[in-house]
C-alpha cells in the first residue's frame, strides 16, 4: 500500500499536473504527467500513454513507477517500464530513473539506467484526463482531452447553441477506433456521444467519451449497381459530386454541408421527398458499433430489427460508421425560388393562400416549401433585406423542364420580386435553399401540421407583419409533404409523417435562451389548431429533444418497438447523448 501521509503538504507533494522532459541516450522526450492524491499516476506523451503509482519518502522526496504503452501513432508497439527517484525544488521536480523497453511479447530489448527527469508544475490538482488516459493506447486516430490543441474544434460543430464538454474526444481513424472507444466508455461507466458535422446537436455531451467521425471518409460508387458506399465523415456535397460523375444522385436535403449519417439515421427528408420518399427508404446496409463494442453489418435480412431501428432512431443504438445507399438516375431537375414582398399583410396572405391552393394540385414530381421571413433592420444584413418581410417559395420538380415551367406559372403570376426557377444540374440542388455554410447561433423548433385554412394563413402572416410586436424570426418554413412521403416505404423503418400535410421548421436568432424558447412556444401555440401532435426524428433540437416530444416523433407502436430494441442492444443506456429513447422491456423501462 502506498504511503502518502507524508505528502499532505502541497509544497512537499508532487500531487498535480507536470510537464516534463526525459533525457536519455542522447535524446530528449517530452511528457505530461498527473499525480493523484491516492497515489495513482497517468502519463501522456505524443506517442504513448502510461499508468502507475507514486509514493512519498522524506519531505520533498518521492518515487514513482509506471508502465508506458506506445500508441499506434508511434509507428511501433511495445511497452516501457520506468522507475524514478525524484525530489521537489519549488515548482520543479528533478529525478534519476531507469527505463526498460520491452517488445509486445515481453522481451527486454533495451535498458537505460541513468535517465534524467525534470518537470514543471502546471496545476495543483490531478488532470481532467487522469482516469481516461488509457483510452489513448488502442486508438489509431487522436485522443484529445480538455486543454489539448484541437480539443475545442473537434467537439464543436455547425450548431453553436449547444456546447459539448466531454471528458475525452476520440477522433476516430477507422471503425476499430470507434469500437475501442465504445468498449472503454463501458468500462469507465461513461456515456458515448457521436458527431460528424454537428448539424444535429441537441444535448450537451458533458462528461462523455465523444467520438468524432469526421475522418471516416470512405466513398465509392458502383454505377452498375446504382449504389454508393459512404463513410460517416462525409457530407452530402461530396456524395453529390461523386455520384454525378456516373449520372446518379443521392436523396439529399437542403444543405451539402450536412453529414450523411446523421441525416440518414434521422430518416432524411429530401428536397425530392414527394417523389421518392424518405432517404432512409434507400439505405441498403449500415455498419454500426453497438454498446457491446461489436461492429455489425445490418441489412433487411441481417439483424433486420436493428436495421429498422437505426433508420429513424439515430444514435440511440450505436455509432454508425458506414452505409451503402441506393442512387437514382437523376442528372437534372427544375427548381429555384421565388421571393414575394411581405410587408403588406394582405398581399402576403394572398401569396401564402395561393401557394397552399397551388400545392394541393401538384403531382408527386413537384416538391415545394414556403418560408415566411421577417428581417430586423440590422446593418450586417444586405440592404435589400433590412427591416423587410418576405414570402419565399422554393420548388424542386423531377420531371421535364417544360412541364416544370408550366406548373410554376401560377406562382409567377403572383408577381415575385425575384425568380430563379429553371433547369439545373442535380449537383446544384442544395443551392436552392441557400443554407448557411458556416456555424450558426440559431434555435430550431419543428412540428407536423394538418392542411392549413384561411385562419392558419392569417396567423402565419401576422408573424411577419412589421406592424405587430414580436420577432423578428429568421424563418418559418412550411415544407409540403404527401406523395411518397406518406406511403409505406419499401424497406420498413421507424420514420413516418403520420399523415401530416406540412412540416413546420422554425428558425430563430439566438438570444437569451429562455426568451427565445418562450417566443417559439408562442408561435407553436398559435398554430396548435393545425398541429398533428407528431414530429419528425431528424428535426428534434433545443426544447424538442425533451422526452415527451421525442416520443411524439414516432407512432406509439414504433416507439414501443424502438424502446424494446433499445433494451436489447443498449440496456445500460450508453447511447443517451441524443434525442433519447430510454430502454424498455415489455413496456417497462429497464434502466434510466
Amino acid at each position: 500500500m502506498l504511503d502518502t501521509n507524508s505528502a499532505t503538504d502541497a509544497a512537499q507533494s508532487p500531487v498535480g499536473v507536470w510537464t516534463g522532459l526525459m533525457h536519455h541516450d542522447d535524446q530528449t522526450d517530452s511528457f505530461t504527467i498527473s499525480f493523484a492524491p491516492d497515489g495513482a499516476i497517468a502519463l501522456r506523451t505524443p506517442r504513448s500513454v502510461g499508468t502507475g503509482v507514486w509514493s512519498a519518502g522524506q519531505p520533498g522526496r518521492f518515487s514513482y513507477e509506471l508502465t508506458e504503452i506506445f500508441t499506434p501513432a508511434a509507428g511501433h508497439s511495445g511497452r516501457v517500464q520506468i522507475h524514478v527517484e525524484a525530489h521537489l525544488e519549488g515548482a520543479v521536480y528533478r529525478g534519476i530513473g531507469t527505463a526498460r523497453v520491452y517488445t509486445p511479447d515481453g522481451v527486454l530489448v533495451h535498458t537505460t539506467t541513468s535517465a534524467a527527469f525534470t518537470g514543471d508544475r502546471l496545476a495543483g490538482g490531478q488532470a481532467a484526463w487522469h482516469t481516461l488516459v488509457s483510452l489513448g493506447a488502442p486508438i489509431r486516430g487522436r485522443t484529445l482531452y480538455p486543454g489539448d490543441e484541437g480539443f475545442e474544434e473537434a467537439c464543436s460543430g455547425w450548431l453553436l447553441t449547444v456546447e459539448h464538454r466531454p471528458a475525452a474526444v476520440v477522433v476516430a481513424a477507422d471503425a476499430d477506433d470507434v469500437a475501442a472507444a465504445v468498449r472503454f466508455a463501458v468500462e469507465a461507466g461513461r456515456s458515448v456521444a457521436v458527431q460528424s458535422t454537428g448539424h444535429g446537436k441537441s444535448v450537451p455531451a458533458d462528461g462523455a467519451v465523444f467520438i468524432a467521425t469526421g475522418e471516416l471518409r470512405e466513398l465509392s460508387v458502383d454505377p452498375r449497381a446504382g449504389t454508393a458506399r459512404i463513410g460517416a465523415g462525409l457530407r452530402w456535397g461530396e456524395v453529390l459530386t461523386a455520384a454525378a460523375e456516373h449520372g446518379l444522385a443521392p436523396l439529399c436535403g437542403s444543405s451539402g454541408q450536412v453529414g450523411v449519417m446523421g441525416y440518414l439515421t434521422g430518416g432524411g427528408l429530401p428536397l425530392t421527398g414527394r417523389t421518392y420518399g424518405f432517404a432512409a427508404d434507400y439505405v441498403r446496409s449500415l455498419d454500426i458499433v453497438t454498446a457491446d463494442g461489436r461492429l455489425r453489418t445490418v441489412t433487411p435480412t441481417q439483424e433486420p430489427d436493428l436495421f429498422w431501428a437505426v433508420r429513424g432512431g439515430k444514435s440511440n443504438f450505436g455509432v454508425v460508421v458506414a452505409s451503402e445507399i441506393e442512387l437514382l438516375p437523376l442528372r437534372t431537375i427544375y427548381g429555384g425560388e421565388l421571393y414575394y414582398p411581405g410587408e403588406d399583410p394582405r398581399h402576403a396572405a394572398h401569396v401564402l393562400g395561393s401557394y397552399l391552393a397551388w400545392a394541393k394540385e401538384q403531382p408527386e414530381e413537384m416538391s415545394s416549401s414556403v418560408t415566411l421571413l421577417r428581417f430586423p433592420d440590422a446593418p450586417q444584413l444586405p440592404e435589400e433585406f433590412r427591416g423587410r418581410s418576405f414570402a419565399q417559395v422554393r420548388v424542386v420538380y423531377t420531371g421535364e423542364e417544360e412541364q416544370g415551367a408550366r406548373l410554376v406559372e401560377p406562382l409567377r403570376a403572383l408577381g415575385p420580386e425575384k425568380d430563379t426557377c429553371g433547369a439545373m444540374p442535380y449537383t446544384q440542388i442544395t443551392e436552392i435553399y441557400q443554407d448557411p455554410k458556416n456555424p450558426v447561433m440559431t434555435h430550431l423548433r419543428s412540428a407536423l401540421l394538418h392542411e392549413l385554412d384561411d385562419e392558419a394563413v392569417e396567423e402565419l402572416v401576422s408573424l411577419i407583419d412589421p406592424s405587430t410586436p414580436g420577432g423578428p424570426f429568421l424563418g418559418i418554413e412550411l415544407r409540403h409533404l404527401g406523395g411518397a412521403l406518406n406511403r409505406p416505404p419499401g424497406r420498413s423503418h421507424a420514420v413516418s409523417t403520420q399523415g401530416a400535410a406540412f412540416h413546420l421548421w422554425l428558425r430563430m436568432p439566438a438570444g437569451q435562451a429562455d426568451a427565445t424558447r418562450k417566443a417559439a412556444d408562442e408561435v407553436l401555440e398559435r398554430l396548435r389548431l393545425w398541429d398533428t401532435g407528431a414530429m419528425l426524428p431528424g428535426f428534434l433540437f433545443d426544447h424538442d429533444s425533451a422526452p415527451e416530444r421525442v416520443r411524439r416523433a414516432y407512432t406509439e407502436a414504433n416507439y414501443r418497438r424502438l424502446a424494446t430494441l433499445k433494451a436489447k442492444y443498449d440496456p445500460n443506456h450508453l447511447f443517451r447523448i441524443n434525442h433519447n429513447i430510454p430502454p424498455f422491456s415489455d413496456g417497462e423501462r429497464t434502466r434510466s
